[in-house]
């Protein structure tokens, strides 16, 4: 087992003589093997456990149990406990989820002050072949069909050669003491379910059902590898990026065959799941402005391309101000002056306004500008649509949501960037000049 642990991890380079590993050990027969063999091995090596409080005593159990062990064979030791019943209540996830979500933000945290270079965790054959039915069974895409990783990040995983009866009979062999989890044989977990009673089923059609997933998952990273490199020179064909925006041709989308699996792989990136791939396909199809939302982004059809942005799903923020002094000390306003009218010419940049001051009644209002909003462009005399007017201003439609209204009032003074109101621009009888600048 040693020396299989060792080639392992070599041929997947998981770790070498010099590295400093963070071992992932919940006291469990698998962790307590990982343990070993680093311990055997010297590797040099902390461990951590996690006490998520589930169990109650059992638990607190299996946190004494580790320490114990660590202090026994003077092994760097780390702790912590969660409420991990709270936090999926909060956040609105399973227990299961809860319990990952903790564990491994707190793995993240050890690396970085203790400067280990990765995260063991004790993962084995049979998990690996779990996780492949799982995804199987949910529904996936091929990425979801290759198994875990030895290596993902600054997590590895080197009992991944190895069978949960391999692991059984040598911690029998050495000796190896470890706790039982008694929620392991509850089925009322998706896991547990296929582990004592889908796979010993399948193990009747095949006994050696697990080598045959395993050589499957060999085959589908393989081809998903492939698949990847194809995806990443279209990609760059179709489409181009500019900062936190990405625009994909829709005249070269719709030419790809058989359409429905290009069009999934290649927005899969951007949050869309597998449902919702005809609905990208209907968007190819509808006219400028339609949307649709994934996990993440936002993908827009704007004149012949979809626009990709990034999903906000805070509530656009809104500044109320009740005298000039807050608005000055705001951070809005790059430059707010109050001058008197003279000879000079007042500034003609876009990003400056000039507003005749009387005109000015508080409290003011900057926030983002809505359907329906209307002002009197500067040199106009009739209300238009702020909607037509950055239409007519050719505004690209992922800045028009980022377009700012000062507004006085009811009514809009400065469409913020673009143009002030004719009603609240600077005439002969101006006393006083409120100048502000983006």
């Amino acid at each position: 087992m040693l020396r299989r642990f060792l080639e392992y991890s070599e041929k997947e380079r998981l770790f070498g003589r010099g590295s400093k590993v963070l071992l992932a050990v919940s006291g469990g027969i698998d962790s307590m093997v990982m343990a070993w063999l680093f311990r055997e091995a010297g590797i040099e090596h902390s461990v951590a456990h996690c006490n998520f409080s589930l169990r109650g005593a059992e638990s607190d159990g299996d946190e004494d149990f580790v320490s114990a062990w660590a202090a026994t064979n003077s092994i760097p030791y780390f702790s912590t406990r969660f409420d991990t019943l709270t936090y999926a209540g909060t956040h609105k996830v399973s227990v299961q989820m809860a319990a990952r979500e903790l564990r491994y933000g707190w793995f993240r945290t050890l690396v970085r002050s203790g400067g280990f270079d990765s995260v063991a965790v004790a993962h084995n054959l049979n998990d690996n072949a779990e996780t492949f039915l799982i995804n199987l069974v949910r529904g996936t895409g091929l990425s979801g069909l290759t198994g875990m990783s030895p290596h993902t990040g600054d997590i590895i995983r080197p009992l991944l050669f190895a069978t949960r009866e391999e692991i059984a009979s040598f911690a029998a062999l050495q000796g190896i003491r470890y706790r039982e989890d008694s929620s392991n044989a509850e089925i009322k977990y998706t896991r547990n379910r296929i582990r004592h009673r889908v796979i010993p089923e399948l193990e009747k059609v095949n006994p050696g059902v697990l080598s045959a997933i395993t050589d499957t998952m060999k085959h589908l990273s393989s081809t998903s590898a492939i698949m990847e490199v194809y995806l990443s020179q279209l990609g760059s064909r179709i489409f181009r990026s500019s900062g936190d925006t990405t625009e994909a041709d829709i005249s070269s989308l719709t030419t790809l065959s058989p359409l429905e699996p290009h069009i999934f792989e290649l927005f899969r990136p951007y949050g869309l799941s597998p449902k919702q791939t005809g609905e990208v396909i209907a968007l190819l199809d509808t006219g400028t402005g339609k949307s649709v939302y994934t996990s993440t982004h936002r993908l827009l059809n704007n004149r012949g391309r979809i626009i990709i942005t990034p999903r906000n799903e805070e509530s656009p923020e809104e500044y109320r101000f009740s005298s000039i002094d807050e608005m000055r000390i705001s951070g809005l306003f790059s430059d707010l002056r109050i001058i008197s009218p003279t000879d000079e010419t007042l500034p003609a940049s876009h990003l400056t306004a000039s507003l005749d001051l009387e005109t000015v009644s508080f409290p003011v209002t900057v926030r983002q500008w809505k359907p329906g909003d209307r002002f009197m462009p500067l040199g106009m005399k009739q209300l238009k649509k702020i909607s037509d007017f950055l239409i007519d201003q050719k505004v690209p439609v992922t800045k028009k949501e980022q377009v700012l209204l000062l507004i006085s009032g009811s009514e809009v003074m400065w469409v913020m960037g673009y143009r002030i109101d004719d009603r609240h621009r600077v005439t002969p009888r101006t006393e006083k000049i409120l100048v502000l600048t983006l």
